[in-house]
């Protein structure tokens, strides 16, 4: 183990210092160390330039955190481009499943303007990038939050535009039949005046089989007036549809059926001047065309049930 030496003039030789002196060099070394911190701290003295060592490590992090928020300004301005694109499209869903297109104004509600920007503590540099990103984040989150809403809105409403296209009458209810009397005025055959005919009349052979024009609960099955043997079925969505002149109901009431189920056969009864069916389509409580909305005319899509059911 090394030792220190210090030289005695009274005894005019080198002699080891010992465990005392040792500590008062020590104790020395450090208050002199503490002073010459204390001084240089006060006067702002750097004595071994670890202020300018510090500066430059701050300057180099500054520039590369400058460069990042930068970067992240350019991505989030390309979101924002992106976000735009989206409320273009949302547009064209909204009107293909029947809804109106959210207006400007509502956007810009939702959406908000632009924040006032804060001091954060920093350089004015660094202050308006932060400033930026953050306003551009705070836009880009209610757009987000308001396209979600909408997204919402276009699912839903597709969902019951698939169920309101299953329940709409849209096929013609006797396959092959010929259309005799058309919906609106007309000279009654067998009253002899001219009154309005709510429907259409289809001749068919007696005991031909008529079909569910679209899904529906059966609401009515009995006899109805002039009708004769008559059937209603109740669609949904403000339609519901007749069907007069029965030989036989091959339904019964409350019972749900689907587009080009059998509902009954073709008949004479009632009011009638021969076999035929007497067809109605009641919307929100209104008569309306049939044939407007047979969905190919008379020849129903051959991949449909309907199809496959009449080739049984």
């Amino acid at each position: 183990m090394r030792r220190l030496y210090y030289y005695s003039k009274s005894e005019l030789s080198f002699k080891a210092i010992g465990g005392s002196r040792l500590s008062l060099a020590i104790v020395f070394v450090v208050l002199a160390s503490s002073v010459v911190t204390m001084f240089c701290g006060y006067f702002g003295v750097d004595l071994f330039g670890l202020k300018s060592l510090r500066a430059d490590s701050m300057s180099r992090e500054n520039i590369v955190l400058k460069a990042q928020l930068t970067s992240l300004n350019r991505k989030l301005d390309d979101f924002q481009v992106v976000m735009k694109d989206l409320s273009k499209s949302d547009d064209q869903l909204r009107t293909s499943v029947n809804l109106p297109p959210i207006p400007t104004d509502m956007r810009k509600v939702a959406v908000g303007g632009v924040e006032v920007n804060r001091d954060y503590g920093v350089s004015s540099d660094a202050n308006e990038l932060i400033a930026n990103a953050t306003n551009t984040l705070n836009v880009l989150s209610r757009e987000a939050n308001l396209q979600g809403q909408s997204y919402t809105s276009i699912l839903t409403k597709y969902q019951s535009n698939e169920r309101l296209f299953e329940h709409i009458p849209a096929i013609d209810p006797i396959r092959s039949g010929v259309i005799t009397d058309g919906f609106g005025m007309r000279f009654h055959p067998i009253l002899r005046k001219r009154i309005m005919h709510e429907g259409i009349d289809i001749v068919a052979d007696y005991g031909t089989p008529v079909y569910a024009t679209g899904d529906g609960t059966v609401s009515y099955v009995g006899p109805r007036g002039g009708y004769g043997n008559a059937l209603e079925i109740d669609h949904g969505f403000g339609y519901s549809t007749v069907y007069g002149h029965l030989s036989k109901p091959m339904v019964r009431e409350g019972q749900k059926v689907r587009r080009g189920q059998v509902i009954a056969l073709s008949g004479n009864s009632g009011l009638s001047t021969g076999p035929h069916l007497h067809y109605e389509v009641i919307r929100n409580g209104v008569h309306v065309d049939p044939t407007s909305y047979f969905f190919t005319g008379r020849d129903y899509n051959e991949n449909g049930l309907y199809s496959e059911l009449t080739k049984k």
